[in-house]
């Protein structure tokens, strides 16, 4: 009855990707379409339309093995050309990817795209910029928050033209609503389905309160990026049980290079794209759901088929990313390996002909449980880098306090403080912190009681 259902919902799928062609009005501002950046409801090209909304069943990281319920091989892709103005990928470019060299970390052209996979623990974020421009990709769990607002504001990030909010688990958008709340945002992507947490309630209000567009965008629709572009390619359609199927992802693409970064799609949804022959041939893929076992089956990653692997997870998580049954496939797929718990924030940068990493890869293809194993034997080595709060090392004398962070005025209380009583629920975040760490993620202390 499943494999039957299941069929049921593919011929549908595939009558809709040869039928339908959906064209929506709409306008934006003069700002937007000088930027390239397309309004609520432009003119876009869709393989698919959404489904019904279905309630998310939980929150949570889901442990369920979902079947997938087909041996179905996927679609053929087809070779397409190099696109100079919409900087759409060539499929058959190929691609190296190498470390930088010193002439080009010096000499680089403003128009090179760079994406930046930060380090923000069992969680997942990527900023992106190229000439100007700027997007984020989720933003990490609520302890990330400040970390990421503070690595925006350092690398000048005054106003985002997307944000892109793959799905509603806390992990992704908790940092989101921080960076809503410090910086402007042209336009924010997110999957068309309510969420059930308070954080999904901070974010549909600070939306509200700031007038930030939201786009629901369907399988096929393409957005401009300064030099570059990107197109989604998940979800089929936004129909799962399983939240994380409904992960909005993206294929970015500049010249001939393209990165692929899809949240936490889980092998049902990899299986119904592949059905549909979506494009996904990249050079650059950020490993779903954090190398877990339940996402990044063998046929998904054989027709992404990237030079390159980078995988976002925290170090001695409990779900064990990424798993070793990943690992094994990354292994054999002969691409290099990233990881951001063990190397910190991976940034990589195209010029449009090839990609370089700013580390060498770690290729490192231990699980999370391996890992967490050695980490708690004291055997092994994990990680040795400049750490997201600073260098690596604890300053001398800098004790741990508690505080209260405000994401929007960018101060920290004492918790007695007469301030804090006025902070908005979606601003406040309550840590356990030295100042010094505080002070230099880009807080500064109130001037009412002096922390």
């Amino acid at each position: 009855m499943k494999a039957e259902k299941r069929g049921i919902f593919r011929f549908l799928l595939a009558l809709i990707c040869l039928t339908a062609a959906v064209t929506i009005g709409g306008c934006g501002t003069k700002e937007q379409a000088d930027q390239g950046i397309p309004a609520a409801g432009q003119e876009t090209e869709s393989l698919a339309e959404t489904g019904t909304d279905e309630e998310a069943g939980t929150d949570e990281e889901s442990g369920t093995d979902t079947e997938s319920g087909t041996d179905t091989e996927s679609g053929a892709d087809e070779e397409s050309g190099t696109d100079a103005e919409t900087g759409e990928a060539s499929g058959d470019v190929d691609l190296e990817v190498k470390s930088p060299s010193e002439d080009s970390k010096q000499n680089g052209s403003s128009n090179e795209l760079t994406v930046q996979f930060l380090d923000v623990g069992q969680g997942s974020s990527a900023l992106v910029h190229q000439d100007g421009h700027w997007m984020l990709i989720d933003g990490g769990d609520r302890e990330y928050a400040s970390y990421v607002v503070s690595f925006l504001k350092n690398q000048g990030v005054e106003c985002l033209d997307y944000v892109v909010v793959s799905h509603y688990d806390s992990d992704h958008l908790n940092g989101v609503v921080g960076v809503l709340n410090a910086l402007e945002c042209r336009q924010v992507l997110a999957p068309d389905y309510e969420g059930e947490t308070k954080v999904y309630d901070s974010f549909r209000s600070i939306l509200e309160e700031k007038q930030i567009s939201l786009v629901h965008p369907k399988l096929g629709e393409e957005f401009s990026f300064a030099q570059s572009s990107f197109r989604v390619v998940s979800p089929a359609a936004y129909q799962y049980r399983d939240v994380n199927s409904n992960s909005v992802g993206i294929r970015l693409a500049y010249g001939s290079s393209s990165f692929l970064i899809c949240g936490d799609c889980t092998e049902e949804s990899e299986q119904d794209l592949l059905y549909l022959g979506v494009d996904l041939d990249s050079d650059v893929y950020a490993a779903n759901h954090h190398g877990s076992r339940y996402s990044n089956c063998r046929e998904f990653l054989e027709a992404v088929s990237p030079e390159a692997v980078v995988i976002s997870c925290g170090l001695g998580n409990s779900y064990g990313h990424p798993d070793a049954s990943v690992m094994l496939s990354i292994q054999e797929l002969g691409a290099n390996l990233y990881r951001t718990d063990l190397q910190g924030v991976i940034t990589a940068v195209s010029d449009g002909t090839g990609v370089w990493f700013d580390t060498e890869a770690c290729m490192d293809y231990r699980s999370g449980d391996e890992l967490a194993g050695e980490e708690a034997s004291g055997t092994g080595n994990t990680r040795d880098y400049e750490t997201a709060d600073g260098d690596g090392t604890e300053e001398e004398g800098a004790e741990a306090s508690d505080y209260v962070l405000n994401h929007n005025t960018m101060k920290f209380h004492l918790p007695g403080c007469g301030s804090v009583k006025t902070i908005r629920e979606a601003n406040r975040e309550d840590v356990r912190e030295s100042r010094e760490v505080l002070i230099r993620q880009g807080f500064e202390p109130c001037k009412n009681c002096n922390p």
